[in-house]
């Protein structure tokens, strides 16, 4: 029996073309409400970006790819890099120019605004921050890394934070984690949280930072708009997120 879902944001919730949730989504998730199956985001966004779904539909949130994880008020896990890597990628963005968001629990901060940046954040709807200073930013926790670069700066970047690792949805930015970091943990983190097993979890994703969570949970779901990689991950394949896809899957496995 399925007690918890957990659910992507960006090309799984909300759609790419209308930057909104649609209507047979926001029913589905009224119906599981009433079901008293429990609800979660897990995305790669900070919960201060988190502009584009009502929160108040779920019971928690799974943030920063798994590296920070609120349910209701109280935030019950976080996971940071060492600051020695944090220290290097300020380093490192500085002197290339390199736009670059720091995240922490509750604080986000760019170094730059770039054009590939705004591109990026378009892809999303996303209002970037104005730049801010960073020289204090290794003082402060960092759980993740959003950088605005190809794979080439990827994996320069990667030589200098040993103890991270990167995940990608888009060839423009990509996140940067603590190594072992994913939103595999974070879900686990929530589970644990409630007493439920993994087998009466489900998730639905589009991105190759859903992967991990996808193989992860009892019920793995891709979009249909998902990558080949994300679909061969998951146990089940949906329609695309335009064409009811997350009503379409809870209603092949009888959830609604």
């Amino acid at each position: 029996m399925i007690k918890a879902i957990f659910f992507d944001i960006d090309g799984t919730l909300v759609s790419f073309k209308t930057h909104r949730v649609p209507d047979s989504t926001l029913r589905a998730l009224e119906m599981l409400r009433e079901k008293g199956i429990r609800l979660f985001i897990s995305t790669g966004r900070h919960e201060l970006l988190i502009d584009n779904v009502d929160k108040s539909l779920f019971d928690g949130i799974v943030s920063l790819n798994g590296q920070c994880v609120r349910i209701g008020d109280e935030v019950i896990h976080t996971n940071a890099m060492p600051a020695e890597d944090a220290r290097a990628a300020v380093r490192f963005v500085r002197e290339r120019g390199i736009a670059t968001i720091f995240e922490g629990v509750d604080f986000i901060r760019i170094n730059a605004v770039t054009e590939r940046a705004r591109a990026g954040a378009a892809l999303i709807n996303l209002q970037l921050p104005a730049p801010a200073d960073m020289d204090d930013l290794p003082e402060h926790p960092i759980l993740q890394l959003i950088f605005f670069a190809d794979t080439v700066q990827e994996e320069a970047i990667l030589r200098e934070m040993p103890a991270c690792e990167a995940t990608r949805w888009t060839p423009l930015l990509c996140d940067i984690i603590p190594r072992g970091g994913g939103k595999h943990i974070g879900i686990g983190k929530v589970l644990d949280h409630y007493g439920f097993s993994r087998e009466e979890c489900m998730a639905f994703g589009d991105g190759d930072n859903d992967i991990t969570m996808l193989r992860y949970a009892g019920i793995g779901v891709a979009m249909g708009n998902a990558d080949a990689t994300v679909k061969a991950a998951a146990d089940y394949v949906t329609t695309g997120t335009d064409a009811s896809g997350i009503a379409k899957a809870l209603r092949h496995f009888n959830i609604i």
